[in-house]
């Protein structure tokens, strides 16, 4: 049977050269395609116009790259070349730019600051090259002037372009006259002169204004043609005190035909400041929740910053960080400075090649494979969602994600937890269909320190009256309570756990357990240490709970009045790690399907088809930036069957080595000897 798929709704392996100026009279298209073969791709992005074009464009104010030998067209040769190979093709485009020339003739296209002077951008860059000014996202060049009338001129002559990769992830702030009227016109007031001070639809809405005037050209002429959408699914830092909040996911779906999202591993910022450890898995899962879509894409540049660009990652921090895209149900898609002659770090185009060649092992099983999740995170700017969602991966808990703006009572069903972290925006009626979800048999884990912000399902949380949040302590516990002594089989022979911050304080009701209570502070920050002869507990024991359970008709609630997210974002301590572990053990009971034993480093995620369970294991153990891939020995899972499943076979099919695995009394037992960077676990079930 021919499958109706168009090809990128299937496996993909992506490598983008972004091509340098300078590079065009050095390129071969036919070594390119066959070099990109050998690395393992069948689809490549290559730059096809937008600051240059890199093929003759006869778009008026289109900048054909000079440096393009006169006779040559580069797009024309890469795509011949490549659909030789059944390589695929994808154009990218970037407006956000243009040359000063062109200013000259069209000023009203550029963006202005506050005073009415343009943004230009390298003005110090070493060599001979005009400057270029940031063009404005409500204007012509970014719209019908040059934009799309590129756009037009690529799908009428270069039909046989597979995708679209427009480079517009977000606007940039302008006060030009266009920018001006058109704010006074959606909000009733002038334009504010500090960019932090813009509404926060703003930029976003204007990007999404001009986006869509692409789509519908895409929808209209090329309809089975990609053009991919960025998100940004958390709070993104632009500089000069502005911080855009996260992308509405649902809205920009809504103008693209496959997601895509940049996990950045930038090692240039130095070690104090690494980006998470698990952001391409959790950026992977956000990209999930658009069920329509095809698996999103992971974008991974292969530099460590953009201004070390011309050297690789070190290849085993690249491998654990790209091997989370696939583990995680998306598409991966590494970015290169230059092609493979002009590439002088050759070890990062080795790691190239290894990564694909293990997302080659295990693609055709994942392909139309579906996460297995027993727990759902709610999660809105990634403030607190994020030390919940690295808690869940270090337990080795499997986890999808939800938004606020896609909250669905139906979909939330399908998971016997949910987890609510503080500063969740409850949707309307939400009081209601959460008891509808809990008192249908849900549990629900609910993080938040004031009664006003827990308002919608304060008379869930097994509290009388409200909830006061407390003052910022330090040097104050939470005790375990003998209730609680499940958490202990977690933390060990403890019964005092470390706290720091607000509390919200709130008295439980009487037919509540409680788990952990408070303790108040021993000391003021500046007396902890001294003197020692008065670091006794004033009050060693209270009864202010931290932990409560409350039933409500067949479903449970778990109330932390306190911030376990945060806690363990912040400060990464191992008792913060393992009762956010406990705390979902404790909901999940005998429901519990995977259970896993390794080391906190390395991620686990879990897929299903047919009559496969795909259970990945991606090796981050070892100080970052990972200067070696370490084995890791022994890991162990078991995995709760249904009934009357039986196991045909268990299989490693990244590193091929035999797997043990033994069933007993319907708990598939399995060890896998020895995990490098990444394998993939697949169990085949007897039909």
């Amino acid at each position: 049977m021919i499958s109706q798929r168009l090809w990128w709704q299937m496996p993909l392996r992506i490598i983008q050269f972004n091509l340098q100026l300078k590079d065009a009279p050095l390129m071969d298209a036919e070594k390119i395609a066959c070099e990109s073969e050998e690395m393992g791709a069948n689809v490549i992005t290559i730059n096809a116009g937008g600051i240059a074009a890199w093929y003759p464009s006869k778009v008026k104010f289109h900048h054909v790259n000079e440096y393009m030998p006169d006779g040559r067209d580069i797009l024309r040769e890469i795509l011949d070349a490549c659909h030789a190979r059944n390589i695929k093709v994808i154009a990218r485009f970037d407006f956000a730019m243009a040359e000063d020339y062109i200013y000259h003739q069209n000023p009203q296209w550029f963006a202005r600051k506050p005073d009415g002077s343009l943004i230009s951008r390298g003005n110090d860059r070493p060599g001979l090259w005009r400057r270029l000014y940031l063009t404005c996202i409500n204007n012509g060049f970014q719209n019908e002037e040059v934009g799309l009338a590129v756009i037009n001129e690529i799908l009428d002559n270069y039909n046989d372009v597979d995708g679209i990769f427009w480079n517009g992830g977000y606007s940039t702030p302008c006060w030009c006259g266009v920018c001006q009227e058109k704010y006074l016109k959606k909000y009733g007031k002038q334009i504010p002169e500090q960019a932090s001070d813009f509404e926060s639809d703003w930029l976003a809405s204007c990007n999404t204004e001009c986006t869509q005037k692409y789509w519908d050209l895409m929808r209209t002429k090329a309809p089975d043609k990609l053009f991919t959408r960025y998100y940004f699914p958390f709070k993104l830092d632009l500089g000069s005190n502005m911080t855009l909040p996260a992308d509405n996911i649902n809205e920009r779906s809504k103008t693209g035909n496959m997601l895509c999202t940049e996990a950045q591993d930038v090692l240039s910022l130095g070690q104090k400041n690494l980006p998470e450890w698990s952001e391409p898995a959790i950026r992977m899962k956000m990209g999930r929740t658009i069920e329509e879509l095809p698996s999103p894409i992971g974008i991974i540049h292969t530099c460590p910053g953009m201004d070390w660009r011309h050297v690789g990652l070190p290849v085993p921090e690249f491998l654990y960080w790209s091997a989370q895209v696939k583990a995680n149900g998306g598409a991966h898609w590494s970015t290169l400075t230059g092609f493979c002659d002009t590439i002088e770090d050759k070890r990062i185009l080795d790691g190239v090649t290894r990564l694909n060649r293990m997302i080659k092992k295990v693609e055709d099983d994942m392909d139309e494979a579906k996460c297995v999740s027993q727990v759902l995170l709610l999660c809105d700017d990634g403030t607190y969602v994020q030390g919940w969602a690295d808690g869940l991966l270090s337990n080795h808990i499997e986890f999808d994600m939800m938004t606020h703006y896609q909250f669905d009572l139906e979909k939330m069903k399908r998971y016997p937890v949910v987890v609510i972290p503080k500063g969740f925006a409850f949707p309307e009626e939400a009081g209601r269909l959460f008891e509808e979800y809990v008192a249908g048999g849900g549990h629900l884990v609910v993080e938040g320190t004031s009664g006003t912000e827990l308002s919608p399902i304060l008379h869930l949380l097994g509290v009388e009256g409200q909830v006061v949040c407390s003052e910022q302590m330090v040097a104050t516990y939470q005790r375990i309570e003998p209730a609680g002594n499940v958490l202990r089989t977690k933390l060990g022979e403890t019964n005092l756990v470390p706290l720091r911050g607000r509390i919200g304080l709130c008295v439980p009701k009487s037919d509540v357990e409680i788990y952990a209570t408070w303790v108040p502070p021993f000391a003021p920050a500046d007396s902890v240490g001294a003197p020692p002869e008065r670091a006794s507990l004033p009050a060693a024991q209270t009864q202010v709970p931290l932990c409560l359970i409350s039933k409500f008709k067949n479903g449970k609630v778990m109330y932390l009045p306190y911030e376990p997210g945060r806690l363990f974002k912040e400060y990464g301590i191992d008792d913060f790690c393992l009762l956010i572990g406990a705390y979902i053990d404790i909901m999940l009971g005998e429901k519990k399907q995977l259970e896993v034993d390794a080391p906190h480093g390395v991620q686990i995620s879990a897929f299903k088809k047919d009559n496969l369970y795909l259970l990945h294991f991606v090796n981050g153990v070892g100080q970052r930036p990972l200067k070696e891939n370490i084995p890791c020995h022994n890991i162990k899972f078991s995995l709760k069957l249904e009934s009357n499943q039986q196991v045909k076979d268990v299989s490693a099919r990244i590193s091929g080595q035999v797997v043990s695995y033994e069933v007993s009394n319907g708990i598939l037992k399995v060890k896998l000897a020895e995990l490098g960077v990444w394998d993939m676990v697949r169990v085949e079930l007897i039909p």
